[in-house]
């Protein structure tokens, strides 16, 4: 069940100091939780976030860097296929002058070869989707000057990366990125 946790307030009776904790609103729901106030405090989430933040930002650069990089697997891929092509190519200039025990061999082999290369472009494809490159650029500059952005600015970076942050006593600050 997703609870929803919230920053709350609390002042002194003279109003010169003010707390700020999270409340997990997920404990007035039927079957919610049990705890009304998390001992994680926001600041230590803030914290965890903006580290999460720039090591995913560092993550993708990286990955980035990786990708500009040959890949032997990738040309190994594509060196096979090649390979299955041209004796596929042979084999179509013999079906003319084959009779029809040498037809059937070779119509066989074609449709092995014809396998093979589909899984081989299956597994190139695959290969292709995981290598998918993030433009970070967008993101790295704020990330740098952080300090210097506004709250909404912040909020804009943040919204832009990530998908939901899981905050529990018990299993910590969990971090799921939309990038």
């Amino acid at each position: 069940m997703q609870n929803h946790i919230q920053i709350a307030y609390t002042d002194n009776k003279a109003r010169t100091k003010r707390w700020k904790y999270l409340m997990d609103y997920g404990a007035y729901r039927k079957a919610g939780c049990v705890k009304k106030f998390l001992t994680t405090r926001p600041e230590e989430v803030e914290e965890a976030v903006l580290q999460a933040m720039r090591n995913r930002i560092e993550q993708l650069t990286i990955a980035k860097h990786n990708a500009e990089a040959p890949d032997s697997d990738h040309e190994a891929l594509r060196t096979d296929i090649i390979k299955i092509d041209e004796e596929i190519r042979k084999l179509m200039e013999k079906l003319a002058d084959a009779d029809t025990v040498l037809f059937d061999y070779i119509q066989n082999r074609i449709n092995e070869l014809h396998e093979q290369k589909w899984e081989l472009d299956k597994k190139m494809q695959t290969m292709c989707r995981k290598r998918k490159v993030i433009d970070t650029k967008p993101l790295e500059e704020p990330m740098k000057q952080w300090d210097k952005l506004t709250v909404q600015e912040k909020h804009d970076v943040a919204a832009a990366m990530i998908d939901v942050v899981l905050i529990s006593d018990e299993t910590g600050i969990e971090v799921k990125f939309s990038i």
